[in-house]
């Protein structure tokens, strides 16, 4: 009698603590932001000379103060039909590209190490502009 009565209370422990269980579902939620890709073909003849430096502004209407803030900009250029992409800044052929950005607009720059005929040395290129929306944190 005994035994049975020990079997019945572990039994009915054992019951009630399975049924205390609760089953939970995790979903991963899209922790990455929404990218976007913008293209700009740039041509040897439009590029504006400075002093020492040439430049090539190209309008990004959807770069907006929350990218130049928050978000993520980043640019890349091919000088071979976009078979390879070199992410700014970059050296090319002796001339080295940089960028700038602000609201509404990319600006590439070039700059011949040697300081001559540099119009005459930027090949047409294409500019890859990425916007990228991510999780701001806060101020380090």
């Amino acid at each position: 009698m005994k035994r049975i009565l020990l079997a019945l209370l572990i039994g009915g422990v054992t019951l009630t603590s399975l049924s205390s269980c609760t089953k939970e579902y995790i979903t991963e939620e899209n922790v990455y932001g929404d990218s976007y890709s913008y293209f700009a073909n740039l041509s040897t003849g439009n590029w504006k000379q400075t002093n020492v430096n040439a430049y090539y502004d190209v309008p990004v209407a959807d770069l907006t103060n929350y990218y130049l803030q928050d978000g993520y900009v980043s640019a890349a250029i091919s000088f071979d039909g976009e078979k390879t992409y070199n992410i700014l800044p970059a050296s090319f052929e002796g001339i080295s590209y940089s960028v700038e950005y602000a609201v509404g607009r990319v600006s590439v720059y070039a700059e011949n190490t040697s300081g001559t005929d540099l119009l005459n040395k930027i090949p047409n290129a294409k500019l890859k502009v990425v916007l990228s929306k991510v999780n701001s944190a806060m101020d380090l």
